[in-house]
C-alpha cells in the first residue's frame, strides 16, 4: 500500500471516530473520547435531533465517497461550489464535535476552524487548475457562508449566533484561503490525501484545547442615568415592581433575551429580586441592602441568553447553557448637587467563549442595552411618582 493510501486510511479512521463521537453526543452520551463505546440513555427523538443526525450521516457518506475516490486515484470535483462544499464539510464536522461532543466554544472553534475551512476549499480548487487570488478569496468566503447555512439546516446553530460570529469567521477564512493560495505551487498542495487528513483530523483540535482549560474572567459592565428626582424617591422606585415595554432594538427582536418585569420579595438582606426575561427568570438573592444608597444581589439562576432563530420549532445549542452567566448585579444611587440622582446599574458576568475580547464586545453591548431599558423604566416611573 503506497503512502497516499496510508494517508487516506488515517483520514478515514479519523472521520469514523469523530462522526461516531458526534452522533453519540447528539443522542446524549456523556463526554468521553470514546463516548460511542459507553452505554448511555439516548434522548427521545425530536425534529432537532433528527436534523442533526441527518447532517452527520450526510457528512459521513460524503466524506466516505471522497476517501474512495482518492483511494482509487480518481480526481475530486474542483468547481468553485464543490471546493467550497469540501471546506464547509470540514468545518461542519469539526464544529459539531467541538460544540456537541467537547462542549467547547474556544479558539479552535472560532479562530482555527474558519482558517481551515478557507484553506481546504482553496486547496481543493487549486488541485487541477490555476487559481487567482480573487478566486481564492471567493472560494474561501463561499465555503464559510455554506458552512453557516448547513449549520442552520442541520439544527446545530441558529442565525443570530452565526451573524455575531460572521465578522470574525469571514476574515479568518479568507486568511486560510490566502495561505492555500501562497502554497498552491508546492507539491504537497496537489496531494488529495492532504485535505482528507485535514477533514478527518481537524475535530481533534477541540479535544486538545480541552486539555489546557482557561479560567473564565469576570467582566464588569456599568451603565448610568441621571434622574431629576431625589435619591429617596428613586430608591422607592427601584424597590417597586416594574413592567417593561417590549424593546425596539433589532438584536432583542431577533431573539436576544430582554427583561419583561421585575419585583422584590422581602425586605433587607434576606430579600430576593426576581426578573422575568423573554427566555426565563433571573433569580437574585440580596447581598447588600444599604437603604437609599446601594442594592447588590448575587445570581442563583440565569435565563437563557437568547432564543435562536431557526426554521425548526426550536433548537438548543450547548452554548445556551452556562456559557454566558450573570454572577452579581447592583443598583447604586449617587446624589447630585441639583437635588437629582445618578443611578448606576452594574452587572458582573462571565462567559466561556474565545477569543474572549471579541465576544466581550458583543456581551458588553447587549448588557448595556439591557441596563438602558431598566434604567429608563426606573426614570419614567420615578418621575411619574408624586412626592
Amino acid at each position: 500500500m503506497n503512502g497516499v493510501r496510508w494517508l487516506v486510511l488515517i483520514a478515514f479512521l479519523g472521520l469514523v471516530h469523530n462522526a461516531s463521537r458526534l452522533m453519540a453526543a447528539i443522542l446524549g452520551a456523556p463526554w468521553s473520547f470514546f463516548n460511542y463505546l459507553v452505554s448511555f440513555h439516548a434522548k427521545s427523538m425530536t425534529t432537532e435531533i433528527a436534523a442533526q443526525m441527518a447532517g452527520v450521516s450526510a457528512i459521513a457518506i460524503f466524506l466516505t465517497v471522497l476517501c474512495a475516490l482518492v483511494w482509487r486515484g480518481a480526481r475530486t470535483p474542483n468547481a468553485i461550489w464543490a471546493s467550497a462544499l469540501v471546506g464547509a464539510i470540514l468545518g461542519l464536522l469539526a464544529a459539531g464535535v467541538s460544540t456537541f461532543a467537547d462542549k467547547s466554544y474556544g479558539l479552535w472553534l472560532f479562530a482555527f476552524i474558519p482558517v481551515l475551512v478557507g484553506f481546504a476549499a482553496v486547496m481543493v480548487h487549486s488541485l487541477e487548475q490555476p487559481t487567482t487570488l480573487g478566486q481564492a478569496m471567493a472560494v474561501s468566503t463561499l465555503a464559510v457562508a455554506m458552512l453557516g447555512g448547513i449549520l442552520i439546516l442541520c439544527a446545530i446553530e441558529g442565525l443570530v449566533c452565526l451573524l455575531m460570529a460572521l465578522p470574525l469567521a469571514v476574515p479568518l477564512a479568507m486568511a486560510g484561503g490566502s495561505l492555500a493560495y501562497a502554497l498552491r505551487r508546492k507539491s504537497a498542495a496537489h496531494n488529495q490525501a492532504i485535505f482528507l487528513l485535514l477533514i478527518g483530523l481537524a475535530p481533534f483540535g477541540s479535544s486538545l484545547e480541552l486539555t489546557f482549560p482557561r479560567p473564565a474572567e469576570l467582566f464588569t459592565v456599568t451603565t448610568s442615568i441621571d434622574i431629576p428626582a431625589s435619591p429617596e424617591r428613586v430608591w422607592r422606585t427601584v424597590l417597586q415592581p416594574a413592567k417593561l415595554a417590549p424593546p425596539s432594538q433589532i438584536l432583542f427582536r431577533a431573539g436576544i433575551a430582554y427583561p419583561l418585569a421585575s419585583h422584590i420579595e422581602g425586605i433587607g438582606p434576606t430579600a430576593t429580586r426576581y426578573c422575568d426575561f423573554s427566555t426565563g427568570k433571573l433569580v437574585e438573592p440580596v447581598l447588600i441592602w444599604d437603604e437609599g444608597h446601594r442594592l447588590r444581589f448575587t445570581v442563583v439562576s440565569n435565563p437563557l441568553p437568547m432564543q435562536e432563530w431557526t426554521p425548526y420549532a426550536q433548537i438548543h445549542p450547548p452554548h445556551l447553557e452556562g456559557f454566558l452567566a450573570s454572577r452579581q448585579g447592583e443598583f447604586l444611587l449617587e446624589p447630585l448637587p441639583n437635588g437629582g440622582t445618578r443611578l448606576f446599574a452594574t452587572t458582573w458576568y462571565q462567559h466561556h467563549m474565545a477569543p474572549a475580547g471579541y465576544w466581550r464586545r458583543w456581551s458588553d453591548y447587549i448588557i448595556h442595552k439591557v441596563h438602558e431599558m431598566v434604567l429608563a423604566n426606573i426614570k419614567k416611573r420615578a418621575l411619574a411618582t408624586p412626592n
